[in-house]
């Protein structure tokens, strides 16, 4: 009868149009639905991991950065489908917008501590910030207590007997208030800044695409056609687009990895390009740690004390950079959810 029930829950005779559902919702069309795991990307794997956790109804659902792999659309999808979720969800996300719009409830991991707030991320900072404020009001005038009962006993304990007998009192009151625990200090929480240094000046054009026009096969279909731009010091661009779009491979054609069909693209002998991506994790030599990593990829840079203060701006401190291997560093950080 349980297993009668669960399959009745499940709508299983219905469960192909309701797997055909929750994939649509996450970008896959029906030609895709239909096409082999094995000649999807690794994002679109993760994204039928999550197609599956869903389907299944589970009593509680675990996502962990759930949203890392979806592009915007699927991001609202997923979003309007958590909302209706009835039974237990925890969620775990970098997504403020994501986080208010299908929490109700707030875990903090706070100095290996769990706090728990009600209401979505935005109240969780507003109620977050008040209890702050009023903790280090308490924690100032504990310690200005502290200080003044230390005063008085140093002064007049060793004084007239009445002086000697209240010095006394007060000592017992500051050993109860040390007893059972003062009012900690607020610890802000870590924060990183970015620091770009000067690139130097370079004349425009830096980049000039001409009439580029390109596709991975001599049959396949065309991905770009006749793009026409330049990139000066200025530009800053943002590439939008859905999964599969040809985002990727346009950077690929700048950076020169990949060559145009047709067309050219001309860059400026002095241009350096820095590039992170998606899956540069899987090109990091593991056995090495994070410093010996950078050393060995700019060698121009001897001094190590050098190289340590660049790995220190991006959150890398201490034993962090020469610890054995790239594998023991763990991923920090991260906006707390339920």
């Amino acid at each position: 009868m349980e297993l009668y029930e669960r399959l009745e829950e499940l709508d299983a005779d219905k469960a192909e149009a309701r797997a055909s559902r929750i994939l649509h919702g996450l970008g896959f069309t029906a030609a895709m639905q239909r096409k082999s795991l094995k000649d999807f990307s690794g994002g679109w794997r993760m994204r039928v991991a999550l197609a599956r956790a869903l389907f299944i109804r589970p009593f509680m659902l675990l996502l962990d950065e759930p949203t890392n792999h979806l592009d915007l659309d699927a991001c609202v999808w997923l979003e309007e489908e958590l909302k209706t979720f009835k039974r237990i969800l925890v969620l775990i996300s970098h997504s403020q917008d994501f986080l208010n719009g299908v929490c109700s409830n707030i875990i903090h991991l706070h100095n290996r501590k769990l706090k728990y707030y009600t209401g979505n991320y935005d109240q969780y900072v507003k109620t977050r910030v008040e209890l702050e404020e009023n903790q280090m009001k308490r924690f100032h005038w504990e310690q200005d207590q502290i200080a003044h009962m230390k005063n008085y006993i140093a002064r007049f304990g060793h004084g007239s007997a009445k002086l000697a007998r209240q010095a006394q009192s007060k000592e017992k009151t500051l050993q109860k208030m040390m007893a059972s625990g003062l009012t900690e200090r607020v610890i802000n929480d870590k924060t990183l800044s970015f620091y770009f240094p000067s690139c130097g000046k370079i004349p425009p054009p830096v980049i000039m695409v001409q009439n580029v026009s390109f596709r991975y096969s001599k049959d396949g279909h065309w991905i770009y056609n006749n793009l026409e731009f330049g990139i000066d010091l200025d530009t800053r661009v943002a590439l939008v687009g859905p999964n599969g779009a040809g985002k990727s491979t346009l950077l690929k054609l700048l950076t020169g990895e990949l060559l145009p069909t047709d067309g050219m693209i001309r860059k400026h002998s002095h241009v350096k390009i820095g590039r992170y991506h998606q899956h540069l994790q899987e090109q990091l030599d593991l056995d090495l740690s994070p410093l010996e990593y950078m050393l060995r990829c700019y060698p121009d840079i001897k001094e190590k004390e050098e190289m340590r203060k660049i790995i220190g701006r991006y959150g890398l401190t201490g034993k962090q950079q020469v610890c054995g291997g790239l594998p023991s560093l763990r991923r920090e950080g991260g906006a707390p959810g339920l």
